[in-house]
Protein backbone atom coordinates (compact mmCIF):
# COMPACT_ATOMS: atom_id res chain seq x y z
CA UNK A 1 0.00 0.00 0.00
CA UNK A 2 1.25 3.76 -0.65
CA UNK A 3 0.72 4.66 3.05
CA UNK A 4 3.25 1.87 5.14
CA UNK A 5 6.45 3.26 4.93
CA UNK A 6 4.47 6.08 6.67
CA UNK A 7 2.72 3.97 8.87
CA UNK A 8 6.18 2.19 9.58
CA UNK A 9 7.18 5.61 10.49
CA UNK A 10 4.78 6.82 12.36
CA UNK A 11 5.00 3.15 14.86
CA UNK A 12 8.51 4.20 15.47
CA UNK A 13 7.64 7.80 16.73
CA UNK A 14 7.32 10.73 15.29
CA UNK A 15 7.48 10.91 11.39
CA UNK A 16 10.38 12.99 9.86
CA UNK A 17 9.42 16.89 9.21
CA UNK A 18 8.15 16.99 5.46
CA UNK A 19 8.32 19.96 3.91
CA UNK A 20 6.73 21.08 0.51
CA UNK A 21 7.89 24.60 -1.16
CA UNK A 22 6.17 26.20 -4.01
CA UNK A 23 8.80 28.64 -5.86
CA UNK A 24 8.17 30.64 -8.92
CA UNK A 25 8.08 27.49 -11.23
CA UNK A 26 9.37 25.03 -9.09
CA UNK A 27 7.83 22.86 -6.04
CA UNK A 28 10.68 21.14 -3.73
CA UNK A 29 9.79 18.48 -1.18
CA UNK A 30 11.88 17.10 1.46
CA UNK A 31 11.21 14.36 3.47
CA UNK A 32 12.96 15.39 6.36
CA UNK A 33 15.82 13.02 6.10
CA UNK A 34 17.95 14.22 3.25
CA UNK A 35 16.57 13.43 0.32
CA UNK A 36 15.08 16.37 -1.83
CA UNK A 37 13.19 16.20 -5.37
CA UNK A 38 11.90 18.44 -7.32
CA UNK A 39 8.86 19.18 -10.06
CA UNK A 40 8.70 21.83 -12.79
CA UNK A 41 5.31 23.46 -12.34
CA UNK A 42 5.17 23.66 -15.91
CA UNK A 43 5.81 19.33 -16.11
CA UNK A 44 3.01 18.99 -13.93
CA UNK A 45 0.50 16.33 -15.18
CA UNK A 46 -1.38 15.19 -12.50
CA UNK A 47 -1.79 15.54 -8.75
CA UNK A 48 -3.74 11.87 -7.03
CA UNK A 49 -4.51 11.97 -3.31
CA UNK A 50 -4.32 8.73 -1.73
CA UNK A 51 -5.77 7.80 1.38
CA UNK A 52 -6.10 4.88 3.57
CA UNK A 53 -9.16 3.50 6.14
CA UNK A 54 -7.64 5.29 9.14
CA UNK A 55 -9.37 8.57 8.40
CA UNK A 56 -10.75 11.23 8.44
CA UNK A 57 -8.89 11.52 12.03
CA UNK A 58 -5.78 9.18 10.76
CA UNK A 59 -3.02 10.51 9.38
CA UNK A 60 -3.85 8.66 6.15
CA UNK A 61 -3.26 11.28 3.22
CA UNK A 62 -0.62 11.27 0.73
CA UNK A 63 -0.28 13.52 -1.82
CA UNK A 64 1.32 11.87 -5.54
CA UNK A 65 2.79 14.59 -8.33
CA UNK A 66 3.34 12.86 -11.62
CA UNK A 67 4.49 14.47 -14.80
CA UNK A 68 5.22 12.41 -17.87
CA UNK A 69 6.35 9.23 -15.91
CA UNK A 70 4.57 6.76 -14.93
CA UNK A 71 5.44 6.39 -11.29
CA UNK A 72 5.38 9.88 -9.17
CA UNK A 73 7.90 12.07 -9.35
CA UNK A 74 7.16 13.56 -6.10
CA UNK A 75 5.45 12.23 -2.55
CA UNK A 76 4.68 13.74 0.43
CA UNK A 77 1.82 13.36 3.44
CA UNK A 78 -0.44 16.04 4.22
CA UNK A 79 1.12 16.84 7.47
CA UNK A 80 4.20 18.39 5.38
CA UNK A 81 5.20 21.97 6.28
CA UNK A 82 3.42 23.77 3.11
CA UNK A 83 1.05 21.80 2.21
CA UNK A 84 -1.43 25.09 2.27
CA UNK A 85 0.76 26.77 -0.28
CA UNK A 86 1.08 24.14 -2.83
CA UNK A 87 -2.95 23.67 -2.42
CA UNK A 88 -3.23 27.17 -3.10
CA UNK A 89 -1.21 26.81 -6.31
CA UNK A 90 -3.56 23.58 -7.32
CA UNK A 91 -6.25 26.20 -6.89
CA UNK A 92 -4.60 28.53 -10.20
CA UNK A 93 -4.17 25.71 -12.31
CA UNK A 94 -6.77 24.62 -15.15
CA UNK A 95 -7.73 20.62 -14.56
CA UNK A 96 -8.36 21.30 -10.67
CA UNK A 97 -10.57 19.52 -9.03
CA UNK A 98 -12.07 21.13 -5.63
CA UNK A 99 -14.49 18.75 -4.95
CA UNK A 100 -12.36 15.70 -5.52
CA UNK A 101 -9.67 17.17 -3.11
CA UNK A 102 -12.85 17.49 -0.21
CA UNK A 103 -13.87 14.17 -0.83
CA UNK A 104 -10.38 12.84 -0.57
CA UNK A 105 -9.97 14.49 3.01
CA UNK A 106 -13.50 12.96 4.04
CA UNK A 107 -12.31 9.60 3.49
CA UNK A 108 -12.27 6.67 5.45
CA UNK A 109 -11.01 4.09 2.97
CA UNK A 110 -8.17 3.49 0.85
CA UNK A 111 -8.99 5.31 -2.52
CA UNK A 112 -7.49 7.35 -5.06
CA UNK A 113 -8.18 11.28 -5.99
CA UNK A 114 -7.44 13.27 -9.00
CA UNK A 115 -7.46 16.44 -7.47
CA UNK A 116 -5.41 17.88 -10.61
CA UNK A 117 -4.95 16.92 -14.06
CA UNK A 118 -3.42 19.06 -16.77
CA UNK A 119 -4.61 16.97 -20.01
CA UNK A 120 -8.49 17.47 -18.51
Amino acid sequence: MVLEWLRTWIAKGKPPSWTVAVVDDLITINDGQGTERTVLVSELRRVVVATDASGPWGEDVVFLLYSEAAEPTGIFPLEAIGVHDFIALLKTLPGYHDRELANAMSSAKAARFVVYDALA
